[in-house]
């Protein structure tokens, strides 16, 4: 391996170029004398440096935290490439292993050879993050969207995952270069205006590890499901008072060996609210009551479960696995109607166009539209760069949204083999992504690892809004049921709630950690799943 300045210099100058800081690259281009190339070099994607820099702090951490004897100290403090770490120690006991996984903030998206994960490696919009490009997965921060501790990578070996760092990570939880202070952006982003901040919130604790997953029951505004690295999902009644947490419904999931994690991946309510599905790391569904009575365990392979969806329907759930497989089942029965092989890689997301007819994206840079009873695809998209994160079907199943680490967001119709739009703009990955709650308007939501939410028109073409507030990747969001608001959440601790109409920064909600899941209730409410164990929820009209 050869370390050259030059090509130091062309990745420094690349960076500052990709990040609007012209005067600043054009000086360095003659300063460095790489102005001497007649043009850029294709080869070096968007983002190299900072994901150089990534690869070398997962090293780094990896590094610091690995035993004589080569097992991983539980370490929950962050590791930075600035100041010194301190490790905070947990306890190796298995139950505090699964949740030390958890706790140190990172969520599985794959493994290639010895991998890690960082602080937001949860759920993204629902499951868990696990990448497997090639058949061996990596690592990143989703999530997702549960994540993998040291004693969890014994028992993956199947998935080469080991707590630690994997040399092709990108880390969610670094800082992300804003042109202004937090302070400054946050006025700018609010046209000037004093920042509104969030004054109450109901913390909701009984979680021993960081809570990955939100879901509001479809049936009752006052019901909240929620899953964490702990091994259980929990049912919320906010109807109760005074305190709601001091009676929640405990769903536990057990190990499927010992000293495996039993973290929650997945949790997903039927469109009735009857029935709520949860999908845990080692590879298992169990759908429950409303009441939280065990009807039905699904298991079909021991790994674990990235992404699950019911039907419009709730008559069939679909969920889509580390190894690349794709399980459909039939909830009436408790049986496996169909397995679906088709990508090479790690399933990110799945996603129901209508009652029969679902989508599936991963790591192999694929889409593929299924249907149930055939066994072959319906059609596949090809054309992204880099891993899909997300998909998501128009509420008109017109078209069909997909999120990549390529930077973009595409937009496909089901009778074409091109996108109707590809939108350019993000400077890193964009991780998830959410309609606008309208069948008539064609306007979609992304969030990117460079601290940025944007809004899309499909049918202009255009970027309509640019949100800028946070400090750190995003990864979540949630329109409001009406339309009219945007939240979004970040590993800085804050929830930004946002007005689509002149994108203004409405109000801004700060947690004690980082934020893994948001999700807004039918009613008003939104709900946050936070790092140190708590859930979050808030009524930001009402505030």
């Amino acid at each position: 391996m050869v370390l050259k300045s030059e090509d130091v210099n062309y990745l420094v100058y690349r960076y500052l170029k990709e990040s609007g800081f012209l005067h600043s690259s054009y000086i360095f281009q003659f300063e460095s004398q790489i102005y001497q190339n007649e043009r850029e070099n294709p080869n070096v994607e968007p983002g190299s440096l900072i994901r150089v820099l990534q690869k070398g702090l997962q090293y780094m951490d990896v590094e610091t935290h690995l035993n004589e004897d080569g097992t991983a100290r539980l370490c929950t403090a962050p590791f930075s490439l600035v100041g010194k770490h301190v490790c905070s120690v947990q306890p190796a006991d298995s139950t505090k292993a699964s949740a030390s996984g958890s706790s140190n903030g990172t969520r599985a998206r794959g493994a290639e050879g010895s991998a890690k994960r960082t602080p937001e490696d949860s759920a993204h919009g629902g499951h868990t993050l696990v990448h497997d490009a090639g058949g061996a997965g990596k690592k990143h921060a989703k999530p997702r969207d549960a994540s993998v501790s040291g004693a969890a990578a014994a028992s993956a070996a199947a998935v080469a995952t080991v707590a630690g760092g994997s040399a092709d990570d990108d880390d969610e939880s670094m800082d992300v270069d804003v042109p202004d202070t937090e302070r400054d952006a946050q006025r700018a982003a609010n046209g000037g205006r004093k920042q509104r901040m969030v004054e109450r919130a109901l913390l909701l604790k009984g979680h021993s590890a960081p809570v990955f997953l939100c879901a509001w029951c479809p049936s009752s505004a006052n019901v909240l499901a929620t899953g964490a690295g702990d091994g259980t999902a929990r049912i919320w009644d906010l109807a109760k008072s005074p305190k709601p947490d001091d009676h929640p419904v405990v769903l536990r999931h057990e190990p499927t060996a010992p000293g495996t994690p039993a973290d929650v991946t997945a949790i997903e309510w039927n469109p009735q609210g009857t029935l709520l599905a949860t999908a845990c790391f080692g590879g298992s569904v169990r759908v429950w009551s409303a009441a939280g009575e065990l009807k039905m365990t699904l298991s079909h392979r021991q790994v674990p479960i990235v992404a699950m969806r019911w039907n419009k329907k709730g008559s069939l759930l679909v969920s889509a696995c580390l190894d690349g497989s794709i399980a459909l089942w039939d909830t009436s029965s408790g049986t496996l109607r169909h397995e679906y092989r088709g990508h090479t890689g790690s399933v990110m997301d799945v996603d129901w166009q209508d009652n029969a007819t679902f989508a599936s994206c991963a790591a192999d840079r694929t889409i593929i539209v299924w249907r149930d009873g055939d066994a072959s695809p319906v059609r596949t998209f090809t054309g992204h760069k880099g891993d899909v994160n997300a998909i998501k079907w128009h509420p008109s199943g017109k078209y069909l949204a997909s999120a990549s680490d390529d930077g973009s967001l595409k937009i496909w119709s089901p009778s074409a083999d091109t996108p109707v739009q590809d939108f350019f703009g993000h400077a890193q990955q964009v991780y998830a992504l959410r309609w606008l709650p309208r069948s008539d308007k064609a306007v979609v939501a992304s969030v990117s690892f460079d601290g940025t939410a944007r809004v899309w028109d499909v049918q202009a073409g255009a970027c309509l809004r640019v949100l800028a507030a946070h400090t750190e990747a995003v990864h979540c969001l949630a329109f409001s049921s009406d339309g009219r608001y945007l939240a979004t959440g970040s590993f800085d601790k804050k929830v930004r709630v946002w007005s689509i109409k002149d994108g203004s920064l409405f109000k801004s909600f700060a947690a004690d950690d980082g934020i893994h899941d948001i999700q807004w209730a039918a009613k008003g409410r939104i709900a946050v799943a936070v790092a140190n164990s708590q859930v979050a929820v808030f009524d930001p009209l009402a505030s």
